[in-house]
């Protein structure tokens, strides 16, 4: 079974698996804690490059949340979308983001959702998913 840094890498049960990008650690683990709480399964990544690479592996991941902007990534998160989008069509995104509230209508339209704001609010980030995840 492929692993991360957090370990092994988890089997698709549950309410979904999460496949969580941010570069920022402790929001990555604040969301990641949060939605294991509520019962979805969470691979995190710290990059979009991270992100394609767990992908690639051929982990069971159900939808992709990914921070906006990442600085110092080769790929940031409206890229990692757009990878997303040509490689694992059948697979959701969705992008958040503390800088802006919008999003050009090429990348919009490959999201799953509008892109939700952070600070994340729990319960909102949960509605999304679930949505995202019974659409």
């Amino acid at each position: 079974m492929p692993t991360t840094r957090q370990g092994p890498l988890p089997q698709k049960t549950g309410r979904g698996c999460v496949l969580i990008v941010d570069d920022v650690l402790l929001v990555r683990m604040w969301i990641a804690d949060f939605l294991r709480g509520r019962g979805f399964e969470v691979i995190e990544a710290a990059s979009g490059e991270d992100a394609v690479r767990v992908l690639e592996a051929g982990c069971a991941v159900d939808v992709v949340v990914s921070d906006l902007y990442m600085p110092g990534a080769e790929m940031d998160g409206v890229a990692l979308a757009h990878w997303v989008h040509d490689q694992r069509p059948e697979l959701k995104i969705v992008l958040a983001s503390g800088v802006t509230r919008n999003l050009q209508p090429d990348d919009q339209a490959i999201c799953a959702c509008p892109l939700l704001p952070k600070p994340y609010d729990h319960r909102a980030l949960e509605r999304c998913l679930i949505g995202v995840l019974q659409a």
